[in-house]
């Protein structure tokens, strides 16, 4: 097992310094934060019916928090598409949301072309790249930020940008009117967080080693399942899976008799902002998992608002991945299959 504290041998694993860029992130999103609602954006975008997200990977992140945060307040009908096309309902009433942090992500410039041709109103969110020309070809709303944060370039250590990136810009629209002070009081309460979470991340890894990490949550936190199940994959090298209450309770609590002795490790995401039955829920779905024989730790944020929880967890699980992925002995910052699959599609 790797020594975390032997920094020589940490450098050589990890010579992008990922830790360095989780170290950053509640900056980032103090950065995407501010920059974003200094962004114009014509009133008429406020004139929509439907809003569409469009992103893949890391990159629709934001849109997955948005979508849980705003729950059943959301105003507008939403999807998100990762995929090279968009539904056929698109037109002028339609906000299409084009995320990618490298900018050149071909099934959004797919998605970006075809919202040009229906007369789509859209925003943008990159680094640069081929979509940050689009957005200046075309005089979108754009949040082209410089990602000088993210030491390790790789998008999902640079999700501070994204997420909050995408919440600022629709606030700024008017479409979610989010309170003046509420996501940069989250922010200042997060970076006073940041130690303690790092160590109990770190702390945690060690019980996930040689396990199949399994997410379970509801709610606002819906979206940083995902998330965390993406992290586990990318940056941690480990395969996970993520299931959401109250639906699970529908399925998967037979699921867990057999095979017996699995490597499963089941970890519950847990607010005290959640409802009364989801809480409930919560408690009685890991008493069933503990009944079959299944290891199970509860990760409760300690937040005072949504934003104080999505953001714990976003760090949270930004670290316990990384320190995962170093456990393996694992570079975290780079994709290997990832890219041999991208190497031989571009082939053909």
């Amino acid at each position: 097992m790797l020594n975390f504290d032997n920094t020589e041998e940490l450098q050589k694993i990890d010579p992008q310094n990922t830790i360095g860029s989780v170290d950053l992130l509640a900056e980032q999103c103090e950065t995407a934060w501010n920059e974003s609602n200094k962004i114009t954006v014509p009133v008429i975008y406020r004139e929509i019916k439907n809003i569409v997200f469009c992103g893949m990977g890391a990159s629709i992140y934001g849109a997955l928090v948005l979508k849980a945060l705003a729950g059943r307040e959301m105003p507008f009908p939403s999807e998100i598409i990762s995929d090279y096309f968009l539904p056929d309902y698109i037109d002028n009433n339609t906000l299409v949301v084009l995320t990618s942090y490298s900018g050149t992500t071909e099934e959004v410039l797919s998605c970006a072309k075809e919202a040009k041709a229906r007369n789509a109103k859209m925003i943008v969110l990159t680094k640069g790249g081929e979509l940050a020309q689009f957005a200046k070809d075309n005089t979108l709303p754009a949040y082209i930020f410089d990602g000088k944060l993210n030491s390790t370039g790789a998008p999902r250590f640079g999700c501070g940008y994204s997420i909050l990136g995408l919440i600022g810009l629709l606030n700024k629209i008017g479409i979610f009117e989010i309170g003046e002070h509420k996501i940069s009081d989250a922010i200042s309460r997060l970076k006073e967080k940041m130690k303690d979470l790092k160590i109990q991340a770190q702390q945690n890894s060690l019980l996930l080693f040689n396990k199949i990490p399994i997410i379970l949550t509801a709610e606002h936190l819906s979206g940083n399942a995902q998330i965390l199940r993406n992290q586990f994959n990318e940056t941690g090298k480990t395969f996970s899976s993520f299931f959401l209450l109250p639906d699970l309770n529908h399925h998967l609590m037979e699921g867990l008799q057999f095979p017996k002795n699995t490597p499963l490790h089941f970890i519950t995401l847990s607010s005290r902002n959640f409802s009364e039955k989801i809480e409930k829920r919560i408690e009685l779905t890991i008493d069933v998992i503990k009944q079959n024989n299944h290891e199970v730790y509860e990760f409760k944020t300690g937040g005072q608002t949504l934003y104080d929880d999505f953001l714990e967890v976003l760090v949270y699980g930004s670290y316990l991945t990384v320190f995962l992925g170093l456990s393996y002995n694992q570079n975290p910052a780079t994709n290997p299959w990832v890219d041999y699959f991208k190497n031989k599609l571009a082939e053909n």
